[in-house]
């Protein structure tokens, strides 16, 4: 009998015990079932907001001169300005395409799509030439958050401007969240506030905790993969 892969946990995953959290494994991950219910826990991002630990996507990094053209290559269309993130199809998948800079992107995948997902995007830069592909899966804890009370949650922990006249959905920008460097794309779910924030993996407990400190009196909760699945099924 051959030995059983051994599965990763994201940075948040201490967190995610002491709160009594439910598991599931999903493509090589650990993630969060529920905390709750899912019922329970969408009516409360609905009203409030909701805090999801999305660690267990993949995050591709494609760097170079040729970034633009191998993303305009796979998807069939042109790669998004600097700044701005896109929904693309990949071999019949979708991952959003972040242009960080203009000679930098970060694609985000599901977590069972990473391993095709970094082999196509391999192979086609080494026929475009000058664009290297790295997996930074390991690299960075994710955290999205949805309800309508996201923007005064992020009021507290962000020195920026993130009104949607400044970042609408799917820009994406870099500052700090709780003083630690993020990149933050703005969902574009179609009825409610939410983010999406990327952090060095090493500060990723940190940033969860502060987040929860900060939304205590906002009625921010915890959702588990279920209910942030059937919430982002609504983008």
């Amino acid at each position: 009998m051959s030995p059983r892969a051994p599965v990763r946990t994201s940075a948040m995953y201490r967190a995610a015990l002491a709160l009594r959290a439910r598991f599931r494994d999903e493509a090589g991950f650990r993630v969060v079932d529920a905390y709750t219910t899912a019922d329970d826990e969408i009516a409360r991002a609905r009203v409030a907001v909701g805090l999801a630990d999305t660690s267990a996507c993949g995050k591709i990094g494609v760097r170079g001169e040729r970034v633009a053209a191998l993303v305009a290559q796979l998807a069939g269309e042109h790669a998004p300005e600097p700044g701005r993130a896109r929904r693309q199809r990949v071999d019949g998948t979708t991952v959003i395409a972040c242009a960080l800079v203009a000679d930098e992107m970060l694609v985000l995948t599901a977590p069972a799509a990473l391993p095709t997902t970094l082999e196509i995007l391999t192979r086609a830069a080494d026929s475009v030439g000058c664009a290297h592909v790295t997996d930074l899966t390991s690299a960075f804890a994710v955290i999205d958050v949805i309800g309508p009370r996201v923007p005064e949650l992020l009021e507290r922990l962000v020195p920026l401007d993130l009104s949607p006249a400044v970042v609408p959905p799917l820009a994406l920008v870099a500052g700090e969240l709780a003083h630690v460097h993020a990149w933050l794309i703005c969902l574009d779910h179609s009825t409610l506030p939410a983010f999406r924030a990327l952090v060095p993996r090493e500060y990723g407990e940190f940033v969860w905790r502060a987040l929860i400190d900060a939304g205590v009196d906002l009625g921010l909760a915890p959702i588990g993969a279920d209910a942030h699945a059937r919430l982002l099924a609504e983008i």
